[in-house]
């Protein structure tokens, strides 16, 4: 296996684990949910957040071009300007 390979399933392990700790924190919102209360920008934060730390990774991997680094400082700003 090259070095090449090595990367790419290292890449591509890094994006699972990040999918299985936004599943976790769905599943985690999902179950407060069964009460009243409804977390529907919670749950689009953690998308977000995971979607962002994919566009990291692929970036880091010269994948992806388009990942800007204070896309999330920006995002968690206007979150905590909207007093949630």
């Amino acid at each position: 296996m090259t070095n090449y390979e090595k990367k790419e399933i290292k890449v591509v392990e890094t994006i699972a684990k990040t999918l299985e700790k936004l599943d976790t924190e769905l599943s985690k919102l999902d179950s407060l949910e069964e009460g009243t209360k409804k977390h529907p920008i919670k749950k689009w934060f953690a998308e977000k957040k995971a979607l962002h730390e994919i566009k990291h990774i692929l970036h880091e991997a010269n994948r992806y071009e388009k990942y800007d680094e204070k896309e999330m400082v920006k995002f968690e700003s206007y979150i905590d300007s909207l007093n949630i």
